[in-house]
């Protein structure tokens, strides 16, 4: 990459800090070693820097925990306590992350701070290791994993850098934060130390290239500029590869048992040969506001492996950025992808081939599964015509018709020819005129590695949550009367949702504000309830038809319940025009007629979402502070962030049974007033105290990557976490199952119970599901 700087004089002066390094290290050799008592302080405050930092890797899997499904409406009924064996079956756990999911105002980065701070180091008084660049502090050299900090320090120098960039990046420090820190440990150890001074060791500004926003010139000057930024394809799939080389190996064998719909399980991907290790790669990018002022975007190509398991797949760790865009206009499609595919097809010819720790290597074929993005982005990445257009279905020839200026789509009882890998590539090198061309514009660098349209993959979040549905509800809005959604509103605040959803409903009549996960949650579970009191019968039954083909699509758990569920869509699509008027039938509702055939071909709607990738972009644009060299902060904090992430120890084991126990934030007081009730419990379970020994007691309960909370959790705000299903054969009812509330857990003779509240108007429990 161009440093846009004289090349020469960089190249002498880092000889010159060499050369100076080498006499400094032969000069430290020769001194003799410290007193045993002044090598023992040093060692002592080492380990507590490194014990201060290393927390950060905590939370990193605490934050990938997925919460037990939950009653969502209390009963008043009586209650009796119970206490109940916790059972370690494997339950299924969500796939799709539930984060923010949208880049909305609050996602836009304040640009009032004109001080760059980031942007600006002070050389002149640095040392000359202040000068190094990141790779010669963070990466695997050499001579930083076998030097010290300082003569009678156990870490090397880039241990402790790793120390310094996790916790700058937990206290989230800004360039000009970081370089107080390494200014103010340097002054507490010794003249030795062999830290960097100021921020300039820790810059990523050689991957950035400025292009002229006109012409598209290659430029050297950062003003007014277009910025991309490329990075090395083949060491991100190879550093992600094998920080999670257990999940891969093990899931991708057992996948079908886990997750049936998961990716691995659709038909496209079951054509490969079994006999072959495979790396399959996901692709996505969209753009999110990153200044308020001059309309910046940065557009990230993100890539997932789709052989390590979800959620774990689309943690931050796990999370690619081969490339990004930063400028004021959309990405242009030739100079954001023509390097990344040239890279994936190498990648494709060649292979890569992982070397473990202990020094076995295992050869991967590489492939790209599917590209997915919203709908304005699918069009110019793929160069096709708009949504709002003419022949504007990258799966169909389906033309459209005008009613005013508007296109429409109406119900065809015939389907559209579908349009083939043939015709993207025949048509998009012919000069032919719009009506000839079916909607394609021309070529795109994407059918270099992928087959289009059959690896294309319409993400349901902008589609569906934020699409039809929100249209859906802005046609009964104006059908209804202005009462029956204030009712509604009060049906939707009375419920309250699991902790793991992180936020509760607000007022149906404020749905103009909400996020995009707002009408998701509301979609998959309450809209039916909606429907049934508050709309007329014939919406009702008419919407229902639309909410079983979503609902199956996004979540099955045999292929065998996709059968026949495109009749229910048809009928939705056929009388959709009569109750919403022609209007309705928007390409958008015409694509919801080959998601079946994507979910074949890819595995479930929830799968392919676009949640997790726009929850990515959210958090990564906090990265772009100022108006400046903003792409290379993003670069930045991307490269430090992944190098500070270690080799994973996770198995599927870990992800769906593995138990723990927390007792942490107790509430003692509501325990010694059950007390009484606790013991009689355990007689009517025959369950023998020891008065000698102490009972244990848990406020949380873990189980793979599910969280039970419970009534003497003190942190669990107005979450209803603590309500579980619980196998009981007792069951006065006959239903083999109840629902409880978890009290606390406790240990009794090597064994963990749950002391359970049942609720007897609703006596169904299974154990700890």
């Amino acid at each position: 990459m161009n440093m846009y700087c004289s090349k020469s004089i960089n190249e002498r002066t880092r000889e010159c800090m060499r050369k100076r390094r080498l006499n400094r290290r032969e000069n430290e050799s020769s001194q003799p070693r410290q007193d045993d008592q002044n090598e023992q302080c040093s060692m002592d405050i080492s380990k507590i820097i490194d014990q201060a930092t290393i927390d950060i890797l905590d939370g990193s899997s605490n934050a990938l925990a997925n919460c037990v499904d939950s009653v969502s409406c209390r009963s008043e009924s009586s209650s009796e306590f119970e206490l109940n064996v916790v059972d370690d079956t494997n339950d299924d756990f969500d796939n799709e992350t539930d984060d923010d999911d949208e880049t909305d105002d609050d996602d836009e980065t304040d640009d009032d701070d004109e001080t760059d701070d980031d942007d600006e180091t002070d050389d002149d008084d640095d040392d000359d290791d202040d000068d190094d660049s990141i790779n010669e502090y963070i990466h695997l050299h050499d001579h930083n994993n076998q030097t010290k900090l300082f003569s009678s320090c156990p870490l090397s120098i880039r241990e402790a850098c790793l120390a310094i960039m996790k916790l700058a990046r937990r206290l989230n420090l800004d360039k000009s934060g970081i370089k107080i820190l390494l200014n103010d440990i340097r002054r507490l150890f010794p003249s030795d130390l062999k830290l960097p001074r100021s921020v300039q060791g820790f810059d990523y500004s050689k991957k950035v290239i400025y292009y002229c926003c006109e012409c598209l010139s290659r430029l050297t000057n950062p003003e007014n500029v277009i910025e991309v930024a490329i990075n090395n394809i083949k060491d991100e799939v190879y550093a992600t590869a094998k920080r999670h080389i257990n999940l891969i190996n093990e899931y991708s064998q057992c996948s079908n048992v886990f997750l049936p719909y998961d990716v691995l399980n659709g038909s496209i991907y079951e054509r490969l040969k079994k006999n072959q290790k495979q790396l399959t790669l996901a692709l996505h990018t969209d753009g999110a506001p990153v200044t308020k002022m001059g309309g910046k975007s940065l557009w990230p190509v993100q890539a997932t492996i789709l052989e390590i398991p979800p959620p774990i797949r689309d943690h931050v760790s796990a999370v690619m950025v081969f490339g990004a865009w930063l400028g004021g206009t959309h990405a242009n499609r030739e100079l954001l992808w023509n390097s990344i595919v040239d890279k994936i097809k190498y990648l494709y010819e060649n292979g890569i081939t992982l070397k473990l720790n202990d020094n076995t290597k295992i050869k991967f074929n590489i492939r790209v599964q599917f590209v997915t993005f919203d709908l304005p982005a699918l069009a110019h990445n793929c160069n096709i015509v708009q949504f709002n257009g003419y022949d504007a279905c990258p799966f169909c020839k389906a033309h459209g018709y005008a009613i005013g200026t508007q296109i429409f789509y109406a119900h065809s009882p015939t389907p559209s020819i579908r349009k083939t890998d043939g015709d993207y590539l025949r048509l998009s090198t012919t000069d032919l005129p719009r009506l000839g061309s079916h909607g394609i514009k021309g070529p795109t660098p994407l059918t270099n590695i992928m087959l289009f349209p059959y690896q294309i993959a319409v993400d349901y979040m902008h589609l569906v949550c934020s699409g039809h549905f929100k249209t859906l509800i802005i046609y009964w809005n104006q059908l209804l009367l202005p009462d029956v959604f204030e009712q509604a509103s009060n049906f939707l605040l009375s419920i309250t949702l699991p902790h793991s959803f992180g936020y509760q409903f607000v007022s149906i009549i404020q749905f103009a504000n909400w996020k995009t996960k707002m009408f998701r949650d509301f979609l998959l579970y309450i809209s039916p309830i909606f429907a049934i009191q508050f709309l007329p019968d014939e919406l009702t039954l008419h919407f229902l038809y639309y909410f079983i083909y979503i609902r199956v699509l996004r979540f099955y758990q045999d292929k065998n319940e996709l059968q026949g569920v495109d009749h229910f869509f048809n009928y939705y699509y056929e009388n959709l025009s009569k109750h919403y008027g022609p209007k309705s039938e928007l390409c958008t509702i015409h694509i919801h007629s080959h998601l079946l055939g994507q979910v074949r071909r890819h595995g479930s709607l929830s799968m392919t979402s676009c949640f997790p990738r726009e929850s990515y972009i959210g958090n990564a644009i906090k990265w772009c502070q100022g108006k400046k060299y903003m792409l290379e902060q993003f670069i930045t904090w991307y490269k430090i962030d992944h190098s500070l992430y270690p080799d994973s120890t996770l198995n599927m084991t870990y992800l769906t049974q593995n138990q723990r126990f927390d007792d942490k934030y107790l509430n003692k007081r509501l325990i010694a007033s059950l007390d009484e009730k606790f013991i009689k419990c355990c007689n009517k379970k025959n369950i023998q105290l020891d008065t000698r020994k102490r009972i244990k007691q848990y406020g949380r309960y873990f189980r793979g990557l599910k969280t039970f909370h419970s009534l003497s959790y003190e942190r669990g705000g107005n979450a209803i976490s603590y309500w579980v299903f619980v196998k009981d054969n007792e069951c006065s009812q006959n239903h083999g199952i109840c629902f409880g509330e978890v009290v606390y857990y406790c240990q009794l003779d090597n064994e963990y119970y749950a002391f359970l509240k049942h609720l007897n108007a609703l006596i169904k429990v299974w154990q700890m599901v």
